[in-house]
């Protein structure tokens, strides 16, 4: 029977490993503090931002959110530049999607964040793992754990779908770097399920609900499902055969926020 990765629950030990750490830093004099930008009315990136302050509170991290309704490029890197000088900000992240007239000016605003601060890790020279592939890292880290997925990386084949998104070059770049043979692929693949059926493990990040399904996952497979709002992998089918599966939600959304504010505490340590 095929094990659904609770995120919720992973995501509330993890905030408590957290609360203790920045406990003990607040007992050095040391507070831990976040600034996040959204800019304009998506409901969806708003719900998103809540989660992540409510979360920030109940670990201690002070939480510094600056809404505004319109910004020009030249508005928003005057701010991150002023955040970047903050000695008192740790942590500095964006909310994406951008407004419109934004959009074609993303890279140069995500790279205005210092890279010591850049705890969304969205910067190519970023000195933090992106939190959703930090998430994705942690939920394979659990398959291992429960002993769903072998524990010698050398020895697992993982198919990452998206493989050229910004969250697939990031996981890309760490398995490969753990010694694990990645096929990349994209939704434009030729045969895709040629290569998807081969995977050990299977980390969809396409944004294309259902693409995968049942009949293109290896028996016994851990698959990871990054799709958002709805998921890339059809549930019912893909955990049939599947041994361990991230359900959408519940399942790498929570830890996505938890990995953002563990990024945000190690930006203490780092500093």
């Amino acid at each position: 029977m095929v094990h659904v990765f609770n995120g919720k629950k992973f995501a509330q030990k993890k905030e408590e490993e957290l609360r203790i750490k920045v406990s003990r830093l607040h007992l050095k004099g040391v507070a831990v503090k976040l600034a996040v930008i959204i800019v304009g009315n998506n409901e969806a990136s708003k719900i998103y931002v809540n989660l992540k302050e409510k979360a920030a509170e109940r670990i201690g991290i002070v939480f510094q959110l600056i809404e505004l309704q319109m910004a020009t490029k030249e508005m928003l890197l005057h701010l991150i530049e002023g955040l970047n000088e903050d000695t008192s900000v740790n942590g500095i992240m964006v909310q994406l999607p951008l407004i419109d007239e934004l959009v074609q000016n993303k890279d140069e605003i995500l790279k205005s964040i210092n890279s010591e601060k850049d705890v969304d890790g969205l910067r190519e020279d970023s000195r933090f793992l992106p939190a959703t592939a930090k998430a994705i890292l942690h939920s394979v880290k659990a398959a291992q754990n429960m002993g769903y997925l072998d524990k010698h990386w050398d020895d697992i084949v993982a198919c990452v779908v998206g493989a050229s998104g910004m969250v697939g070059r990031p996981v890309v770049r760490d398995l490969k770097q753990k010694g694990v043979k990645v096929l990349e692929c994209d939704v434009n693949t030729r045969n895709l399920a040629k290569a998807t059926i081969q995977a050990d493990l299977l980390v969809s990040a396409t944004g294309v609900p259902n693409l995968i399904k049942g009949d293109m996952v290896k028996k016994g497979a851990v698959v990871i499902d990054v799709g958002a709002p709805k998921g890339d992998v059809n549930f019912e089918e893909v955990s049939r055969v599947a041994s361990f599966i991230t359900p959408v939600p519940g399942g790498i959304g929570p830890v996505t926020v938890v990995s953002l504010l563990e990024n945000t505490v190690l930006a203490v340590s780092k500093g």
